[in-house]
């Protein structure tokens, strides 16, 4: 059985240091370039997000617990792909590998072996983290039906507010907040019971747009 694993994981959930897999003269997008870019309305940042057919970058996860005193931080890289799903691989404080496809979850912690799930075996799983996989593909459509979408504008950074309008997710989230600008740059959620976690991702590509065979390999279980 899979450890508990915490929602913002599962992005998509969740559901992001430059990837091993980018490789010399692959070209990084670079915080100028993405300034000179002003995203103003909700269909803009659909579109934008929606563009990206793979996304690579580093994470950085806070979270905040009433039964602790100090924030629980983790950090790592991840990889997004549009056709193939998700891999979110934790480095600090320890190693855990997340292998997220449209059926299958894999969890690796250090050197252990896998420890596999599917959608059938675990349903609920699946809708949360399938659920925060269409905020970072900018499936708006998707997301208006299960929140109410509250779009602020910036000349610099957008924010997009989340709020669940329906079980099981308004039993789990008070609220979930983007913020970004041509990537998603940071998500904060908040839960019912005032629990928080903020992920904050930096150092984003997107080339090259398609896998690597090595990457191609790590959905392959």
């Amino acid at each position: 059985m899979l450890a508990k694993i915490p929602f913002p994981i599962l992005l998509a959930g969740m559901l992001s240091i430059l990837p091993a897999s980018v490789v010399a003269g692959d070209s990084v997008d670079t915080p100028s370039a993405k300034s000179q870019q002003h995203i103003m309305t909700l269909a803009e940042v659909q579109r934008t997000l929606a563009s990206n057919n793979v996304i690579r970058g580093a994470f950085t996860q806070t979270r905040t617990m009433e039964m602790f005193s100090q924030p629980l931080v983790s950090d790592g890289q991840f990889l997004l792909s549009k056709s193939q799903g998700l891999v979110w691989d934790q480095v600090h404080p320890f190693p855990v590998q997340l292998v997220l496809t449209t059926d299958k979850l894999s969890q690796r912690i250090a050197n252990q072996a896998p420890q596999v799930v599917t959608a059938k075996e675990n349903p609920m799983a699946f809708y949360f983290s399938h659920v925060f996989l269409a905020v970072f593909h900018g499936d708006t459509k998707q997301l208006e039906q299960q929140f109410s979408l509250s779009f602020q504008p910036d000349p610099n950074h957008w924010t997009l507010t989340l709020e669940p309008n329906s079980a099981p997710l308004n039993s789990v989230f008070q609220n979930i907040t983007l913020t970004g600008n041509t990537d998603i740059e940071r998500v904060t959620l908040l839960e019912v019971r005032g629990d928080s976690t903020t992920i904050e991702f930096s150092q984003q590509s997107h080339q090259p747009d398609t896998l690597t065979n090595d990457e191609q390999a790590q959905f392959q279980f």
